[in-house]
């Protein structure tokens, strides 16, 4: 801040060091020169006041932006772990699935009731281990950190747009170079 100040303060010295050869030159000088001097000397105070505003501002907005992305890849990383999760949860029931049906299979030629008792009981444990698909637990936390992603995602971009406006802003307010 105070170094934009000196900056400010460099360069409205440098305004008025330059209006003053003007002066002493022309020991007369016309009131049309003098206050085009005037003006533009109230220009760079405006244009000098507006950029130690806006300076802070815009940091301020990107440091909250970076914190905002920092959040959302935070939930996107926990929502692809939960996401994968359940894609291996449905990847064993799919395993289990197959077993089962291979144990159907071995079932209908079985002729030693020992082995069809094995097989009857290797089947049940395994119907039951098929039974407990994705957890609940699992796609609650999924859907939790899906929405949460998205609100997240909904701040950021609400930073972003705010950002852009402050920059069309400084673009508008900048007189175009002669």
């Amino acid at each position: 801040m105070k170094q934009q100040f000196r900056f400010g303060a460099v360069a409205l010295m440098a305004a008025l060091t330059l209006a003053a050869p003007v002066h002493a030159q022309n020991p007369n000088p016309d009131g049309a020169t003098m206050q085009a001097l005037l003006t533009e000397v109230h220009q760079l105070r405006l244009t000098l006041e507006k950029s130690i505003l806006v300076g802070p501002k815009m940091q301020l907005m990107m440091q909250r932006a970076q914190l905002q992305d920092q959040r959302v890849a935070r939930i996107s990383q926990q929502l692809d772990s939960v996401r994968k999760q359940i894609a291996e949860k449905a990847a064993r029931r799919t395993k289990v699935t197959e077993a089962i049906a291979q144990i159907d299979q071995q079932l209908s030629g079985a002729v030693d009731a020992e082995q069809r008792k094995q097989l009857e009981t290797t089947r049940a444990n395994l119907k039951n281990a098929a039974a407990n698909g994705p957890d609940q637990q699992l796609a609650g936390r999924e859907s939790e950190f899906a929405s949460s992603l998205q609100a997240e995602q909904a701040l950021l971009n609400e930073l972003n747009e705010k950002m852009d406006a402050m920059v069309r802003q400084i673009d508008v307010s900048q007189p175009a170079p002669e």
